[in-house]
């Protein structure tokens, strides 16, 4: 098994069941830390983790006849409480699927936000980044890792509510902070590249919702119908006027939408 030169960072704060948070591509743990505190911690015991590679977690070394995607979710698995609720951001949405797929009786209930089960498009998927621009971003990573995430976290928020002024005060929040390792951002990528939930989404055991915004660049609202015939039973929110960051747009809505979903799946495991 591939290990980090520790365990994954993680940060507990709150009260009440378990709730645990896995951030998206690019960014890490501090980045919703206060808006979890602000409004989770009152209802739940909240568990942060930094993925592999970013934040004040090492990269993970892995060997080179081993799958990535398994290195990445066996850290996780042991970083996460052994019951609780999951919510995953973005990149974090992908492996909280898995983690709810080959972890079922860990898993109370499923939050995907601004996620989707397949990152990249392909002929019988329209509705996620071209390959071609999913190619730059690889190539890019290597050559000028900064200057992708810059551009990376203006893309986000792009197209909604307040978007000049937010994308300003993300940039200032985002800079200040620990850059992401090479190695954290190149396996992310690939991840992102490679990972396809969609013919495994009817096997989720776990109620589960998707919280997208409205006016996402990355995942765009248009695929709700198809993702609801690979997830029939899965539930829906749309944060309106929302991009791809809708906890830092949209607090509030953000919060009621998940908090509601939560509370009516209070203590089903």
């Amino acid at each position: 098994m591939s290990k980090t030169n520790r365990p994954l960072y993680t940060e507990q704060f709150g009260q009440g069941e378990s709730l645990t948070l896995i951030h998206g591509w690019g960014a890490q743990s501090a980045v919703w830390r206060d808006w979890a505190k602000e409004y989770l911690a009152h209802d739940f015991k909240v568990t942060l983790i930094d993925l592999p590679g970013f934040g004040e977690s090492a990269a993970l070394k892995t060997r080179p006849d081993e799958q990535l995607n398994q290195a990445w979710l066996n850290e996780l698995n042991q970083a996460m409480p052994e019951q609780t609720h999951l919510l995953g951001w973005s990149l974090g949405g992908l492996m909280a699927q898995q983690l709810a797929l080959c972890y079922p009786d860990k898993i109370t209930s499923l939050i995907c936000l601004a996620s989707t089960p397949r990152f990249v498009q392909a002929d019988d998927w329209h509705y996620g980044v071209s390959v071609p621009l999913m190619s730059d971003f690889i190539k890019t990573v290597g050559l000028d890792s900064a200057a992708l995430l810059k551009h990376f976290w203006t893309l986000q928020l792009q197209g909604g509510d307040g978007a000049r002024q937010l994308i300003k005060h993300f940039l200032s929040q985002m800079e200040n902070r620990q850059l992401p390792s090479l190695a954290g951002l190149q396996q992310g990528l690939n991840l992102l590249r490679d990972i396809d939930m969609r013919d495994k989404l009817a096997q989720l055991k776990s109620p589960t919702l998707w919280v997208l915004g409205e006016n996402d660049p990355l995942i765009p609202l248009a695929m709700t119908k198809l993702l609801l015939s690979c997830q029939p039973n899965a539930q829906v929110a749309v944060i309106e006027g929302a991009a791809h960051v809708p906890f830092f747009s949209h607090p509030d809505q953000t919060a009621d939408a998940i908090l509601s979903f939560l509370k009516a799946n209070h203590g089903k495991n």
